[in-house]
């Protein structure tokens, strides 16, 4: 009997940034908006913006145009990569899936993305852990 290894779980950070999914690369005026709601190395999680509902099969594979201007990373203004989808929750209007890794300045680009997320979310946990600290400090001097 093989005994169970556990996988190897690359972390996931939660992020709000609005973005466009094209799902027809020889088409790109057919897009619809999402919110991408974690991101990692290894897949991502979006939600659509849409009245309509969405479809889409296990393997069918998008193009996820992010705008990361915002976050003062590179001189260009959005990060094109491409995804292959895993799974869709039609209810709650969501997909998920890996990320097909991009080659030369996007890599770099989407790493330099990665390891900004990753400082938001560290410093959100600072403060949250912060603001626990002074409250715990305020009720021993209190009592």
């Amino acid at each position: 009997m093989v005994p169970k290894i556990p996988k190897r779980r690359e972390p996931r950070y939660e992020t709000a940034i609005v973005a466009q999914i094209f799902p027809n690369k020889w088409n790109p005026l057919i897009s619809k908006k999402v919110v991408v709601l974690d991101l990692s190395w290894k897949g991502f999680k979006a939600e659509f913006i849409t009245k309509e509902g969405i479809s889409y099969k296990p393997g069918k594979i998008l193009s996820l145009k992010i705008p990361i201007d915002q976050f003062n990373i590179s001189n260009i203004k959005f990060l094109k990569i491409d995804l292959v989808v895993k799974w869709c929750d039609k209810e709650l209007k969501r997909i998920g899936g890996v990320i097909v890794h991009p080659r030369g300045e996007n890599a770099i680009i989407l790493g330099n993305l990665i390891q900004k997320l990753a400082l938001l979310k560290q410093t959100e946990d600072e403060i949250s852990q912060g603001s626990s600290k002074t409250l715990e400090q305020e009720s021993s001097e209190a009592s």
